[in-house]
């Protein structure tokens, strides 16, 4: 009897120090089949608002509709619509812009608000209007046929990866397009 209760506490111990079969949320490693569910897929963020300007007196300078393709290598287009802040249905495209990144998938972040997210580490390869977008460091949190990224604050405005995002909203998604 006091063999079998030594062995299941080196078996134990063994299992601690190799991780067991858990994914271990702070070491920075990407999780391969989290990468795989994000490899070629397409998404996309129904009509809403948006302002680039956060103030006030400028809350929907626009209205637009965020169509996004993955591939395998996890390379991202980005394809946003914009539309009159009146046309709320989003009917009329005023103009477009499309974009390419590479993503970067990090190590397991919890949020804020208590979610298991992806760090993410967006690089922007092209964009069109020649208008140079930053690295972008936020969060990355797929949760059935939905897509989230994190969201910006005062202290993590995700410039740097250390003021990456620390928060998502989940009322903001993507929604999974099925082919």
């Amino acid at each position: 009897m006091k063999n079998i209760r030594i062995s299941i506490v080196f078996l134990s111990m063994m299992l601690s120090a190799c991780g067991g079969s858990e994914e271990n949320l702070t070491s920075g490693t990407p999780s391969n089949s989290f990468q795989e569910k994000l490899s070629n897929t397409s998404w996309v963020k129904e009509c809403s608002a948006y302002n680039k300007f956060q103030g006030d007196e400028l809350n929907n300078l626009w209205n637009v509709k965020i169509k996004l393709s993955i591939d395998a290598s996890l390379n991202a287009t980005y394809r946003t619509e914009y539309f009159h802040p009146n046309d709320i249905a989003c009917k009329s495209v005023m103009f477009d812009y499309f974009d390419t990144s590479k993503f970067y998938i990090r190590g397991r972040i919890m949020t804020e608000e208590s979610v298991d997210a992806n760090g993410l580490d967006e690089t922007f390869t092209y964009s069109s209007g020649n208008r140079g977008l930053p690295p972008n460091y936020t969060l990355i949190y797929v949760d059935g046929e939905k897509l989230y990224f994190g969201q910006k604050s005062d202290k993590n405005s995700g410039k740097t990866p250390e003021t990456r995002h620390s928060s998502i909203s989940l009322n903001n998604y993507f929604r999974k397009l099925i082919n």
